[in-house]
């Protein structure tokens, strides 16, 4: 009996220690990462990122380009934090709409963007164009639709149209502001 002793204490030991480091500290302990220690490492990072996104027809629908993507995968959820992000709208195979802002954060697998931070929405061939500036808007680019509850101005050509909140439906061309519309048109010569 006193030759099996060693072997078993020996072998306890192995297990113990495999199971030590195969567990997280958090989980031996009993504790949670909160959320906050949860968002400071991103579960994968992109530097000059560059995606296409098509419709079903197989034709570009938009693109989303930033100077850094920083991913976090929850049980849940996702989310995206971006870097200077642009996206672009196509239509019929042309560019239609750009954004651009400083920041932006996109959740569920891109279906809602948050842009933040000098927001600017441009109709294509610029300049000419619509011209929008904001300072936060919500982007579903999957239905090519925009709001915001923020104060917004448009500019086209020599006219300048500010309010509060709005509606955009990029696909269709069509803006609403939502309240407090102030506007100034040059007429036609």
């Amino acid at each position: 009996m006193r030759t099996w002793l060693p072997m078993v204490i020996v072998v306890a030991l192995i297990c113990a220690g495999l199971w030590f480091a195969e567990s997280p500290p958090e989980q031996l302990m009993g504790k949670r990462p909160t959320r906050k220690e949860q968002n400071r490492a991103p579960d994968l990072v992109i530097r000059g990122a560059k995606t296409r996104h098509f419709n079903p027809e197989g034709t570009l629908a938009y693109r989303v380009d930033a100077d850094k993507i920083s991913f976090f995968q929850f049980s849940r959820r996702d989310r995206a934090n971006l870097t200077e992000p642009r996206i672009l709208f196509y239509q019929e195979d042309k560019p239609k709409w750009r954004t651009v802002s400083h920041s932006g954060v996109a959740y569920n697998n891109g279906q809602r963007v948050v842009l933040k931070g000098d927001v600017k929405i441009t109709e294509q061939p610029a300049p000419g164009g619509v011209h929008l500036e904001t300072e936060q808007i919500t982007i579903k680019p999957r239905q090519e639709y925009a709001e915001t509850n923020k104060v917004v101005n448009i500019i086209a050509g020599p006219n300048h149209t500010r309010g509060k909140g709005l509606r955009a439906y990029l696909k269709q061309d069509r803006v609403e502001i939502l309240a407090d519309v102030e506007s100034s048109y040059e007429p036609l010569k």
